[in-house]
Formats: C-alpha cells, structure tokens, sequence
C-alpha cells in the first residue's frame, strides 16, 4: 500500500527493544555502537511497521539510551547522574529517573542521527522519521548549571544553534522527516509543576513566551520538503508519566503559531489530558495526529471507540487535518513501558486498522 500523504497512521519513535538488543546493550553498555545486532533488529522493525501499513516509520531509537539522545550522544558538557526526575501512574505509584544535565558549555562531538537517517535512507522507500528533543524543552528553568552558562537563555540560544546543524546533517543524510519530542507546553499546563516554577521566580507566562520563540527558532533552515512534526509527550518512562492537565491554556499559542507541519499529541486519557477541543486553533494546513492509543497499558483498544474518539475530535478540526498514532513511543528510554512486544503490535495494527476506516483510499 502507499502511504499517505499527508500521513494518516503514525509511529511515534521508540519500540521495544528485542531480547537481543538487550543483552547487547548489557555487554557492551552502549546502545550507540551495537553494529550488525542493532541493524539487523532494525531492518525487523521496519520491515514489520511497513507490513502494517503505517506511513511512517522508526528504527525504534535502537541505537539510542533514551530519545534524547540525538543530541545529548552529540555534545560534550552532559552529566547524566545529577537529576532526577518523578514519574508517576493513575495509581499513585512513583518511578525516578535520572536525567541529563549540562554541567559545563556544551560542544558539539558526533552526529549520531545522521548515521540513523543514512542506515534507513538505504534500508527502505518507506517515508521514516528521525526524532530530536523540542527546542523549548531547553527553556526548562531547571537542570543547568551556572558555571556553564549564566543564564539558561544563553543556553538556550547555544542547544539551539548545536541542534540545528544535527538536523542539518540528518536532512543531508536523506531524513524527510524530522519530529522534535517533548515540548515545554504540557509542563506549563501541570499544577504541581506551574507552582513550583512560579515559586523558583519563572513565570509560566514568561516561559510560554521563550517555548514558543525557541520551537519556532529550531525550523529556520530547515527545507519546505521536509516535514516538520511536534509531538507534545506528557512524560514517558515505565508506562508513567511527569504532567497532567489540559492544553486549553496554551493551545492557541501552540496550535495557532507555531509553524509545524503536525502535531502529534498524546491523548490516550481525556480525564488526565483535557479534551480535544484545544485542536480548534490549528489553522489550515496544519495536521494534528491524535495519540488515542495508550503505549503505557496493556489492555487493547476497542478498534470502535477508538473510531469514535477520532470522530468526537472532527468535531473541531476537519477530518483532512487529522491522524492517528499511539500516545507516545513505547520505550522512550531503553528499558522500556511495562507492555510487552506483542501487544506493541497489536497497538501499531490498531493505529492502521483505524486509519484504513477512518480515511478510506
């Protein structure tokens, strides 16, 4: 089947890593330089993910620790023991990451997406995405250091310009897609977290003003052929979560200026996300896949409500300007969500199966 233009069932990025990806991965600690093992599970997924009949694809992140790893395995400067960040469930139950931090001024020392988009440049016709940390995720007020920078805006300004060069070389590796993942808005929408920047002297007003400029900043150069996607991930990491809260608040600035050519938006849970009304502000032209299949649960979907989900959503955006994908990847960092792989199939099955019903050739 050809994929559709614009596309209509989406992969987010990461899958599940493979039994022998993961003992790779523990023999040699780093999952950038896996060689053949990490080719070969590659070459698997893709190939499977076109079978489905998904329009675009992923290698599944393979090569990557966790999915922002595009940039951070390309710069000096990370300390990645410093912070910790609290996922949390529906339950109440708590997980805690340690993320990275820039501990000294960043420089630039690989390329590590480019390689991706070549090796899948030569792999497959199919379209593919290459995915890369949203630009305003660096306006986050917490996790620099001042002897690197003295003020997170100088940061911001330096991730941004180290950035655009990897996008660069991914374009000119043969990437048609690239996705920037995380942005800063479902944050500013978070009571707990909204508190606790206003009390540490960052207005959320101000930060949605730096968001917006920095995830428009990181598009200059890139080419009109290229797609340009955001997806607005709410936190990913053992089928937990960091945010909650709905998009109302900011989404006229969200949908309504910045520039993308989609928005991929988790909304497996309307009770934890809001409703879809915010989509309203995305002018024409604009796409926004809507993420009602959950990829931190194992339960399957009803293939009819997720069909409905998607009609209560044309209500305000036109069905020409929306798609489908699960909520978000599936192991945004390697160990990955509490789901095993066939029922990450399953979900990826789902997604086309909708998208074939919903958008008939």
């Amino acid at each position: 089947m050809t994929p559709r233009r614009p596309a209509r069932a989406e992969v987010i990025g990461s899958l599940l890593r493979p039994p022998e990806l993961h003992e790779a991965v523990e023999q040699r600690s780093d999952p950038t330089h896996l060689g053949a093992v990490a080719d070969a599970a590659i070459e698997r997924v893709v190939a499977r993910q076109v079978e489905i009949g998904l329009d675009v694809v992923s290698d599944g992140e393979f090569r990557r620790w966790m999915f922002l790893n595009s940039f951070y395995d390309a710069v000096e400067g990370i300390a990645t023991d410093r912070s910790a960040v609290k996922f949390r469930n529906d339950q109440g139950e708590t997980v805690v990451l340690t993320v990275p931090s820039i501990e000294a001024r960043l420089r630039r020392v690989d390329s590590p997406a480019a390689r991706e988009a070549a090796f899948l440049a030569r792999l497959t016709d199919r379209p593919f995405k290459v995915t890369f940390p949203a630009a305003s995720i660096f306006v986050h007020p917490f996790g620099v250091s001042t002897d690197a920078y003295s003020t997170v805006d100088e940061f911001v300004e330096h991730a941004i310009a180290i950035e655009r060069e990897l996008i660069a070389d991914a374009i000119e590796a043969g990437c048609r897609y690239v996705q920037l993942d995380f942005p800063l808005y479902p944050y500013l929408v978070d009571r707990d977290w909204s508190v606790r920047f206003e009390a540490a002297g960052h207005p959320v007003s101000e930060l949605l003003e730096k968001a917006i400029a920095a995830d428009t900043a990181i598009l200059e150069g890139i080419p009109e052929h290229v797609t340009t996607g955001l997806h607005v991930c709410r936190g990913n990491y053992r089928s937990r979560w960091i945010c909650a809260g709905s998009l109302e608040p900011v989404a006229e600035r969200l949908f309504g200026e910045l520039p993308y050519d989609a928005f991929l938006v988790e909304w497996d849970d309307v009770g934890r996300d809001g409703g879809y009304e915010s989509i309203r502000f995305a002018p024409a032209g604009r796409v926004v896949v809507m993420g009602l299949v959950s990829s931190k649960r194992r339960e399957l979907e009803s293939e009819d409500e997720v069909l409905r989900k998607l009609r209560e959503a044309s209500r305000y955006l036109p069905v020409d300007q929306l798609g489908i994908s699960t909520q978000c990847g599936f192991a945004s960092v390697i160990e990955g969500n509490e789901i095993d792989e066939e029922t990450q199939w399953r979900k990826l099955e789902l997604v086309a199966r909708v998208a074939d019903r919903f958008w008939p050739a």
